[in-house]
């Protein structure tokens, strides 16, 4: 590791951070002794921190989020261009670079077509939730309402998204959570749940059905799940299992939502996750790599079909999707977005 000389005294910023910045993920009572770490720096993999000490970012951003690496002037550029002409305009009216971008996005996804917008993975996955509900209650007489998650699985830091996450530490102290949220098994093999070795990915899947079975297929609006549990240990899917969950959806008319937040947009050698186990979702959310972390940015993908159910009747003014994300607006999302993708392809 090499170190790089900064011209100016930085000590004011350390002061700063320490005083007033609440970090993430991060017990502060240290910093009464030794200094906060701060980032300066960004080239290609490399970070520089503040005191000009070289890393090799071998988490991208630290969190799955700088797919394309540190320094990439073209998206930069493709920003600053982008806001000086307009930079934001609510998302019930359309924009340029968004228009762009959904075609984009939509040719590296076959069977998908619609591109809702917001800001951050929490929220694209509260937006599929909330697709669950609305459909439940338009179309099910509110009775298909019931949302599945997997064990180990992650979807976002919202009391909601905390409702589906499959990692208790994640959830202590932040309940009581939204009702109508019902866990299954993981699929991992390292710990073998089913005391098979043939067929353990069948097996596995069909502990959701049992799920489904014992809560009443009926109640059951959607089934999320991460195409490879991230956070939850990098756990890759049994053979077998995809193609029997997908299955398990179609025959219980369940929506299959696929979280991509952090496999989306070319991290796993597709261009999603899902990509590589030939299975068809109904919803697909991402954030994180969609711009590799140049604007924030993030989207709640769906099918032509999800998306007719909601203008079944267009004389009904609770029909539509009755939702808004502020800051979906933002056309820096889909202009740094856009450039990325160029990037990756």
């Amino acid at each position: 590791m090499s170190t790089m000389q900064f011209e100016n005294d930085l000590s004011d910023v350390v002061a700063s951070d320490k005083a007033h910045v609440w970090h993430h993920l991060m017990q502060h009572k240290m910093f009464e002794t030794v200094d906060p770490r701060i980032i300066v720096e960004g080239k290609g993999m490399r970070v520089w921190d503040i005191n000009g000490k070289e890393h090799l970012d071998g988490v991208s951003g630290g969190v799955w989020t700088v797919n394309v690496g540190y320094g990439r002037e073209s998206i930069a550029d493709a920003v600053r261009d982008q806001l000086v002409k307009m930079n934001y305009f609510a998302g019930a009216l359309g924009s340029v670079p968004a228009a762009r971008f959904s075609e984009q996005l939509i040719s590296k996804m076959p069977g998908m077509s619609r591109v809702y917008y917001s800001n951050s993975g929490s929220e694209a996955n509260e937006k599929a939730f909330k697709m669950v509900r609305q459909i439940s209650a338009q179309h099910h007489g509110g009775k298909k309402s019931k949302i599945l998650y997997r064990d180990r699985d992650y979807h976002g830091t919202t009391i909601t998204t905390l409702s589906a996450a499959g990692q208790p530490q994640r959830q202590a102290h932040y309940g009581p959570f939204t009702p109508g949220f019902v866990a299954v098994p993981h699929c991992l093999e390292y710990r073998n749940q089913y005391d098979t070795a043939e067929n353990y990915g069948e097996r596995a899947a069909d502990a959701i059905e049992e799920v489904i079975l014992r809560e009443g297929p009926d109640t059951i609006g959607g089934l999320c799940l991460e195409t490879i549990t991230a956070g939850g240990g990098v756990i890759t899917p049994p053979e077998g299992y995809w193609e029997r969950v997908q299955e398990i959806c179609t025959k219980y008319g369940i929506l299959l939502i696929l979280d991509e937040v952090v496999c989306g947009v070319g991290r796993t050698g597709e261009w999603f996750g899902y990509q590589h186990y030939g299975i068809k979702p109904d919803i697909v959310t991402m954030a994180k790599g969609v711009a590799s972390g140049y604007a924030a940015i993030s989207c709640t993908v769906t099918t032509e079909a999800v998306f007719d159910q909601f203008k079944a009747d267009a004389s009904d003014p609770m029909s539509y999707f009755r939702d808004i994300s502020t800051f979906g607006g933002c056309t820096s999302g889909p202009a740094a977005a856009l450039e990325n993708m160029r990037i990756i392809e």
